[in-house]
């Protein structure tokens, strides 16, 4: 079947497209001989610029170390700063502007910007050798029964680590690894906020293919002295770690953690907790629960604090574990840290013989959907309600951080500039620093109407700003509005003061749906079968139900609906794959209660030819389609025609993936439940051969006189659709 259409797909289309209908063309754009020297070149003096408090000196050595190589050399340096990886083989290098290219290399090994090739670089080195050359690699110093010829190049990086001893190796002098690392990457860090491992970000850039932010550069300035920023960049470095699976960095982690530099700022802490959750996390896999009880005690976080209480108990320390849980209850960190304390206390030491979710969710109200929506139960509960009459939006934590951050907006953003999470909330000190400001705005939200005026201007103001709080869509404000309006008096004033004096804890975890009922809001978190209630939803229901608003979880199970309306589809196309190739034909049947209610089709103009190979099978030809509307112009028509309809098709993906690129393209959302009836027609009628659509007509006795043309095959699937659906209710009602 063919894969459905990639994201990078749809977008190189959608350039195809109005570079087309302009006549225009699209090309990298050109830039200056030596455009990355003054890249780099900027940087440097922007960081010292802004930032010379904040560096050591081994960082300004190496910065004027830079600036005393030739210039050609300092070319050779940055393009090699630009490439991904530690280790290179320079001969490979085609920089046909650099002088000497090779005799620069020579001279960055002498002044220490790059060193050889050492036991330390070994993985690195054999990532980079071809599959060929580690091949020959292997075969030169490895038994051939060790290994296949066959195998993916990691396997045999293994062998080669494991199998080859470095000091047997050959390695030539134009092999060169990249020194100084330390020194460049806090650099880097200090400059763009994050662990940056070559330049790479800065040429796209410029290239004009990625978009970085606009507080590029201004990363440093939350740092208040060397020291800070230098703690900061070493627990960023060790999240890095994680994230590229560097084993002996990490293992170098756990070893040296009681010379972990203390966290002297609000990242710093956060990333210190973060990076000893994963360490300990790791420890637990590796069956080391020493190490990991270790690593969990030298943090205070929930989390941490759970890991340590649970391994405890396992190793049967119960009195030390009752006696923490008590202090836990008595005086929590959080309060998703006093719900797992009760909870565990209650199971462990009273007996309980359930959890307190197991009990929330055997107490839920339970709701029947319609099965074809089995992965989609938010919306499908949202149709349910909305089917009653009830306004119902989709929630989760987006209109609550909309509403904190438009309603706040000038005391988040007054010394912070927008263009990032405001410092204090991460630090928690926002409501400490705002009291009085915050809490007359929260007063003001007893008159809703004024509210929402005040709203109404900051977005005006405001509106597009890059920032992490506030979403931009064009209906941001229609969700804070029922909210606001419908809300009980007093309970989103609760909830917001919570979030204002404990954003890490409150940001997230709200309940899936707002349902409006009898004019007053209430807040539903949706589960399916087999789906779990995270920690931070169950604290988040209980803030709620705290504040005033009615919080409830509503279990989804599924049936069959006999007066489910389905749209069956078929398309024909230029060729397999969607977003590359395009549709040249649709064909559309609608279904409810088991008869046919409307058909819709129409030829599309792909805009592009149709290969001799299509039209052989289609019988559709560039004659045919030269006049019809392209798909933007029966877009509308046939969105209209879906309506809230469950999408149907034999080999549903082929067709939805078509389909939905198709909209993608002219920029227009399709989402739609969908069932497959082959799929089906080989699960619920097993023994067949084949499960074509031609062979299961034949078997069948359906009508399919002009195959492989859209609305035909619609209808043939229409009807194949009929013998799933009544097998289905069969089987519903058994």
């Amino acid at each position: 079947m063919p894969p459905l259409a990639s994201h990078s797909h749809i977008r190189a289309e959608q350039r195809r497209y109005r570079r087309a209908r302009s006549g225009t063309a699209w090309s990298v754009k050109d830039l200056p001989q030596f455009y990355y020297h003054k890249n780099f070149s900027g940087l440097l003096e922007s960081i010292e610029a802004s930032f010379a408090e904040l560096l050591g000196e081994s960082d300004s050595a190496f910065i004027n170390d830079f600036r005393d190589l030739p210039f050609p050399a300092q070319c050779a340096y940055v393009r090699l700063c630009s490439r991904k990886g530690r280790v290179f083989h320079v001969d490979k290098f085609d920089y046909n502007e650099i002088d000497n290219l090779l005799d620069q290399y020579v001279l960055l090994r002498e002044r220490g910007f790059t060193q050889p090739v050492s036991r330390s670089h070994f993985r690195d080195y054999l990532n980079t050798l071809c599959k060929p050359d580690l091949t020959v690699l292997l075969s030169d110093h490895v038994c051939e029964t060790e290994y296949k010829k066959s195998w993916k190049k990691a396997q045999m990086v293994e062998v080669g680590l494991n199998k080859v001893d470095f000091d047997d190796l050959t390695i030539a002098d134009t092999t060169l690894v990249q020194g100084r690392t330390d020194c460049l990457d806090y650099l880097l860090y200090l400059y763009f906020g994050k662990i940056e491992q070559s330049l790479q970000s800065l040429t796209l850039r410029d290239l004009g293919l990625v978009k970085l932010p606009k507080n590029e550069g201004q990363y440093g300035t939350r740092f208040n002295c060397q020291d800070t920023a230098k703690t900061a960049f070493f627990y960023a470095r060790g999240l890095q770690s994680f994230r590229n699976e560097d084993g002996p960095a990490i293992d170098s982690l756990v070893r040296s953690i009681t010379e972990w530099p203390d966290p002297l700022c609000h990242q710093s802490t956060g990333d210190r907790d973060k990076l000893l959750q994963k360490l300990g996390g790791l420890s637990e896999r590796r069956g080391d629960l020493e190490t990991a009880l270790t690593v969990y005690a030298r943090s205070d976080t929930p989390r941490c604090n759970e890991r340590v209480v649970r391994l405890r108990y396992k190793q049967g320390d119960k009195d030390w574990v009752k006696s923490r849980l008590e202090a836990m209850i008595e005086n929590p960190a959080s309060d998703e840290e006093h719900a797992f304390a009760q909870d565990f206390y209650a199971r462990k030491f009273k007996k309980k013989r359930t959890s307190t979710v197991t009990d929330i969710l055997r107490g839920a109200e339970t709701l029947e959907l319609d099965e074809a929506f089995r992965n989609q139960p938010e919306r499908a509960a949202m149709r349910h309600f909305k089917d009653q009459g009830l306004i119902c939006f989709r929630t989760e934590n987006r209109p609550w951080r909309n509403l904190f951050g438009l309603l706040f907006w000038d005391e988040l953003f007054e010394v912070d500039s927008p263009r990032r999470m405001p410092a204090a909330l991460k630090a928690g000190t926002f409501y400490d620093e705002n009291t009085d400001a915050i809490e007359a705005k929260l007063a003001d939200l007893d008159t809703p109407h004024l509210v929402m005026i005040k709203l109404l201007k900051t977005l005006t103001a405001h509106f597009g700003e890059n920032q992490s709080l506030v979403h931009w869509g064009s209906k941001s404000l229609d969700r804070v509005q029922a909210m606001v309006e419908h809300a009980p008096k007093g309970a989103i004033a609760h909830m917001l003061r919570l979030m204002a004096q404990d954003w890490r804890g409150t940001k997230d975890g709200f309940p899936d749906l707002m349902v409006v009922e009898d004019g007053v809001a209430r807040f539903i978190e949706i589960k399916a079968t087999g789906d779990v209630i995270r920690r931070n939803q169950l604290t988040r229901l209980r803030q709620l139900r705290a504040a005033g608003f009615r919080a409830d979880i509503l279990q989804v199970t599924w049936k069959v609906d006999p007066d489910q309306t389905y749209v069956v589809v078929d398309v024909e196309t230029t060729g397999g794959r969607p977003g590359l190739h395009r549709v040249t034909e649709i064909g559309a049947v609608k279904m409810k209660g088991g008869e046919v209610i409307d058909e819709w089709s129409s030829l599309i103009n792909p805009q592009r030819s149709i290969p001799a190979n299509i039209t052989r099978i289609t019988g559709i030809t560039n004659d045919m389609v030269a006049d019809a509307p392209v798909f933007a112009q029966v877009a509308e028509s046939f969105a209209a025609f879906m309506g809230d309809a469950i999408f149907a098709a034999h080999n549903v993906n082929f067709d939805y993936g078509f389909i939905s690129a198709e909209f993608q393209m002219v920029d227009r959302h399709f989402r739609h439940p969908k069932i497959c009836t082959c799929s089906s027609m080989r699960k619920l009628y097993p023994g067949y051969k084949s499960y074509s659509l031609k062979n299961l007509c034949r078997e069948f006795h359906i009508d399919l006189t002009s195959h492989h043309r859209a609305l035909c095959d619609a209808q043939a699937a229409a009807e194949l659709l009929k013998l799933v659906n009544e097998k289905r209710i069969e089987e519903d009602c058994a």
